[in-house]
């Protein structure tokens, strides 16, 4: 019974972890239903990492036992069915104050500080909570609808709840703290927490001062530290942890909501992450080396995924190994809790991280987002105008193309778009669709682009963690870790500058390009129709697409009207076009 309990446990205290990104392959359908954006998007993951590192610090002196579980499953059904933005933001409050207490409540009942076996369960709990939410968010929401990522979470967290009341004699209810911090006596006190030599754990001293091989967790002797050693790497801590979360956040965006893969692909897709770190966290090592070497490599994750060649899974496969390794390395380097002090220390940095992470991405990846749609709608609007389409027809289809062109789901708004429109070119069907890839590459570059500068912030937050380490360690050790990271970013960087699809320019009106080769009639109604566009956008100062993208569309026609102070729709004349007066 007493394993059983502590799976369940081990499983509710993963699922706490993971609530923090659970929800990110769920986040462009909460985006449609709730009419929100990216940042009130952002809002749902940022409160409840916010207010749990709030309530982390004040729950180690509660004996809270079950009750933080009991808080944690009610919130969740509260979150399953919460009606608007507002209220599912007070709910995830509500499961975050619950999770902080039963997070701690795990702590004492897995042993985490008091034998290697808890603490591998505790730390397998941490990695797969950490970087395993999207995978398993995306899944359900896939299967199911994302308002079971919820849901699912209530019987689990009751079956913790139950498990943490065990009999007396087995691991039970999380004990008061005492004084300074450290558990009470009767818990069984960690080594490193009461004093006590290596021996007196059953430990030899060498043993004792090496890392664990299973799990690359420091013994308690390795743990203990100078202060400004802890401040360090709390630091460093909280930097990896933001730095893994932007990579987390945005590329289940980027896979989803910006290049239409479906949750459940998107889901096995990001299942590399949890992975990789699983399988890092097993390599032995010093310490700060491992920290270092974790930080190093998820900068350079980052890094090559601000360079992606193309918009598919595959090409993030790589960049998926370097982070979800480097967080594997680092994570249990740099949470060396051998008490719920300790614990509660390293859980408030991480959560920490991941709030301040999640405050600057979100504007910065929202405003980019929006500047790169509306970029990628002019570019669209000079393809459409260049193709050898009917003239007039194409005034019309720019507009219709592109006027649906939304920054929630950019990609696919597009495609259908696209395939609505598709019947009124049965005659030409081949040029139709090579404007429709060409569209589509434009959206596609423009989404990469998008989220160029928020990769890059990650990669940097990653450098800045081995900046704080980089003066303890050995320079030798990183040397692999240093070249991987460098290498696959190089890589990333070449190949997308490869593959990139020819560019789009917006052509000057007073000097516009050569008109494109058309013969008869056709052609020369295009000629007169596209030179009539280029003198009015010259003669007001603005594009030819933004002309034309204005005078078929009314709410554009408005904007247009109000900003240059001319109606669109009267700057050429199409009667004369087609013959009429």
């Amino acid at each position: 019974m007493a394993g059983l309990r502590r799976a369940l446990v081990a499983i509710a205290a993963a699922l706490a972890l993971a609530d923090a990104s659970i929800v990110a392959l769920a986040l462009p359908p909460i985006l449609v239903e709730y009419d929100t954006s990216i940042s009130g998007a952002a809002a749902i993951v940022g409160v409840y990492a916010l207010v749990l590192a709030l309530c982390l610090w004040p729950a180690r002196q509660l004996r809270a036992g079950p009750a933080g579980l009991l808080v944690f499953a009610a919130a969740s059904v509260g979150c399953a069915l919460a009606p608007n933005l507002w209220l599912m933001l007070v709910f995830r409050a509500l499961q975050a104050a619950g999770a902080a207490a039963a997070l701690l409540t795990a702590y004492h009942v897995l042993e985490a500080g008091e034998s290697d076996h808890g603490r591998r369960w505790w730390l397998g709990a941490a990695l797969i909570g950490t970087a395993a939410g999207p995978a398993i968010g995306g899944a359900l929401t896939e299967i199911l609808d994302w308002r079971a990522i919820f849901a699912v979470q209530v019987p689990l967290a009751l079956a913790a709840a139950w498990a943490c009341r065990a009999p007396a004699g087995e691991a039970g209810s999380a004990p008061a703290a005492a004084p300074g911090g450290a558990s009470p006596p009767t818990t069984g006190a960690s080594p490193s927490a009461t004093g006590a030599s290596p021996l007196a754990t059953g430990a030899s001293p060498r043993a004792a001062a090496a890392s664990s091989p299973a799990t690359g967790a420091s013994s308690p002797t390795a743990a203990a530290s100078s202060p400004a050693a802890d401040t360090r790497s709390l630091a460093a801590l909280a930097l990896t942890t933001a730095a893994f979360t932007a990579v987390l956040f945005l590329l289940v965006i980027e896979l989803v909501a910006g290049f239409a893969i479906s949750p459940l692909r998107a889901a096995l897709g990001v299942s590399v992450l949890p992975l990789a770190a699983l399988a890092a966290a097993a390599i032995p090592g010093e310490r700060q080396a491992r920290a270092l070497a974790g930080a190093v490599l998820l900068a350079g994750g980052g890094a090559a995924l601000a360079f992606l060649p193309a918009p598919t899974i595959a090409w993030t496969l790589a960049p998926q190994v370097l982070a979800g390794a480097g967080m594997g390395l680092a994570l249990p380097a740099l949470s060396p809790e051998r008490n719920l002090t300790q614990a509660a220390r390293t859980l408030v940095a991480r959560h920490v991280g991941i709030v301040l992470v999640l405050a600057i991405l979100a504007p910065v990846a929202t405003a980019q987002l929006n500047r790169a749609t509306d970029e990628a709608i002019l570019k669209g609007a000079s393809l459409v105008l260049d193709a050898q389409i009917d003239p007039l027809q194409k005034l019309e289809l720019a507009p219709a193309l592109l006027d649906d062109l939304n920054t929630d789901a950019p990609r696919q708004s597009l495609t259908d778009a696209v395939a609505t429109r598709r019947g009124e070119f049965a005659d030409n069907p081949a040029v139709y669709d090579r404007l429709g890839q060409r569209l589509d590459d434009v959206v596609v570059a423009a989404v990469l682009e998008a989220f160029q500068v928020a990769y890059l912030i990650a990669a940097a937050l990653a450098i800045v963690a081995a900046l704080v380490l980089i003066p303890h360690v050995r320079r030798p050790a990183m040397a692999l870790a240093a070249a991987l990271a460098a290498g696959c970013a190089v890589v990333y960087v070449v190949e997308g500058d490869a593959e990139a699809p020819p560019a789009v320019a917006l052509a000057d009106p007073c000097n516009p390009p050569a008109v494109p080769g058309a013969s008869g009639l056709a052609g020369a109604l295009q000629e007169r129709v596209l030179a009539q566009l280029n003198q009015a956008a010259c003669r007001l100062e603005v594009t030819r697409e933004e002309l034309a993208l204005a005078i078929f569309d009314a709410d554009r026609a408005q904007e247009f009207e109000a900003e240059h102070g001319v109606d669109p729709r009267g700057t050429i004349d199409l009667l004369s076009l087609l013959g009429g007066g």
